[in-house]
């Protein structure tokens, strides 16, 4: 309920805090990472430096969305950010999945995302495998 009330700013400054504690899971932020990290500043009209800034932040604590469409976005967002270089470490995968939960989603959803991340690169992800992982575990 809390989150239908922060401005759009607020959520997305809250997006790029969960985004950059599980780039740096694995104690540091690749490269590949960072640059999905600037795209996500880009497209969210945030101040790049805030990624220098949040990344100081050890233990988060925010507001997470209610709705089932909010929170699968926050889950795209993880995941893309855990799998932009390529490689998902198991420290990354404990984040996602302490994220997930937070989230409210099932363990089981949250591994298999995990290891469609773990198979595909970013660039031949397809939107439709995605949405059967979805399908798999509403139905």
């Amino acid at each position: 309920m809390v989150w239908d009330l922060l401005t759009e700013d607020e959520k997305n400054r809250i997006v790029l805090k969960l985004l950059i504690h599980v780039s740096k899971a694995d104690n540091m932020i690749h490269e590949r990472e960072f640059a999905y990290l600037i795209y996500v500043c880009k497209n969210f009209n945030l101040d790049p430096q805030l990624i220098k800034e949040y990344a100081q932040i050890e233990d988060i604590k925010e507001y997470l969305p209610n709705e089932e469409q909010d929170r699968l976005a926050v889950l795209y967002h993880i995941l893309f950010t855990m799998n932009a270089d390529n490689d998902v470490s198991p420290l990354e995968e404990v984040r996602v999945y302490q994220l997930g939960f937070r989230l409210g989603f099932s363990e089981a959803m949250i591994r298999d995302f995990i290891e469609l991340m773990k198979n595909h690169t970013i660039q031949d992800l397809s939107t439709e495998k995605m949405i059967n992982v979805i399908r798999k575990h509403n139905n």
